[in-house]
């Protein structure tokens, strides 16, 4: 984030120009390639990668997809760094399974034959931070609100046609917001403009546990525009561990018992304002 001094020099050389452009805007697009390292729902009665047909757990025979993912960040001086980040996260599979599937709420699903199953653990992040400008680095720390936006659907291809859908929500509907403490630094090496940073969004509280960590470098191109705007390429890889207890923040979320973990590189396109 722009320093204050910064701001008044600008405004001060450029008395018909608003402080309001004193805005920096990043961002980035890209893909991430995915892989399940844990995968336990149900209080244990379903393992994502299992192959296990009757009895518990029932295995779903679950890959993880790759996914795109979307970020960008806006600093203002004296405001809090605002931040956003989408990313898509879905692993399926098919797998034969007889027996009675208690997640979600609900009765259980009894389940007879092929079942076509997709676990969404896509989510989207609003960040709120302060960064401490350093020599060619920056750290930053503050408050992540993370909204989780799917849940497990089963389906039965064959017999009866048994199906499940389980969203991570609480018991009106409504989407579960996980709060999530934020800290992130990044270096600049300004010959070869390049900028190394990692991250860490983490609740390390209660039932509920949530650490998503990743480490990143970008490149910018050395293009006539860098002046206006900056274009490069940014690479890493990124660890997301989710664990849902018996409560989550004072509400009943023990049908959503949930012991998960992702990790994968990622690759993506970079710009700078």
């Amino acid at each position: 984030m722009k320093k204050l001094l910064a701001a008044a020099i600008i405004a001060a050389a450029a008395p018909l120009s608003s402080a309001a452009v004193l805005i920096d805007i990043d961002g980035g697009i890209g893909y991430s390639f995915n892989s399940i390292t844990s995968g336990d729902l149900g209080n244990g009665s379903l393992d994502l990668t299992g192959t296990n047909s009757s009895g518990e757990p029932l295995g779903l025979n679950q890959e993880a997809e790759g996914g795109v993912y979307l970020w960008s960040k806006i600093s203002v001086p004296i405001f809090p760094d605002v931040g956003l980040k989408y990313q898509r996260l879905v692993s399926s599979g098919t797998n034969e399974i007889n027996g009675a599937v208690d997640y979600g709420g609900g009765d259980p699903t009894v389940f007879s034959g092929e079942i076509d199953s997709e676990l969404d653990m896509s989510y989207l992040d609003l960040t709120l931070s302060y960064g401490i400008p350093l020599p060619m680095a920056s750290i930053d720390f503050g408050l992540n609100l993370r909204s989780l936006l799917g849940g497990l659907k089963m389906e039965e291809t064959t017999g009866s046609g048994e199906s499940l859908d389980a969203r991570f929500a609480y018991s009106g509907g409504n989407p579960i917001i996980v709060p999530m403490l934020y800290l992130a630094g990044t270096f600049n090496v300004p010959v070869a403009d390049v900028r190394l940073g990692a991250e860490i969004k983490t609740l390390p509280l209660g039932d509920t546990n949530v650490t998503d960590w990743e480490v990143k470098g970008t490149w910018f191109a050395p293009l006539p525009t860098n002046m206006l705007v900056k274009f490069g390429v940014e690479a890493g890889y990124r660890h997301y561990g989710l664990s849902i207890g018996e409560s989550t923040l004072g509400a009943d979320t023990s049908d959503l018992q949930t012991e998960l973990g992702f990790s994968g590189f990622f690759l993506g396109a970079a710009a700078s304002f």
